[in-house]
């Protein structure tokens, strides 16, 4: 897992699958909707062949990241990772970007 403020800006925009989360939707979730969007895999296809989400990134965590609290705001910042032959970029807005691993 790394995080980086800019993924796709390096590469071509058309290169990227965006993917906007629901709301109220875990990020979790969104990830392994846009990559069976994208692939034409179901979730339950894309945990057989690929392993679940949880062997690369913790998901609890992955959902809570970007969650404001009473306490505070999270205003800034993505997490970037590679699941499913995909890097996936997760931010802060709730958008999920599917980029092909090179």
């Amino acid at each position: 897992m790394e995080t980086e403020t800019a993924l796709c800006k390096s590469r071509l925009q058309d290169e990227c699958d965006t993917h906007q989360t629901q709301p109220d939707q875990p990020l979790s979730e969104a990830v392994i909707e846009a990559i069976a969007a994208d692939s034409g895999l179901d979730a339950l296809e894309i945990a057989d062949e690929f392993g679940p989400l949880y062997d690369v990134i913790d998901p609890a965590a992955l959902d809570s990241l970007f969650q404001s609290t009473t306490e505070t705001s999270r205003t800034g910042g993505c997490v970037t990772f590679v699941y499913a032959g995909y890097r996936v970029r997760v931010d802060q807005t709730g958008r999920v970007e599917l980029s092909e691993r090179q």
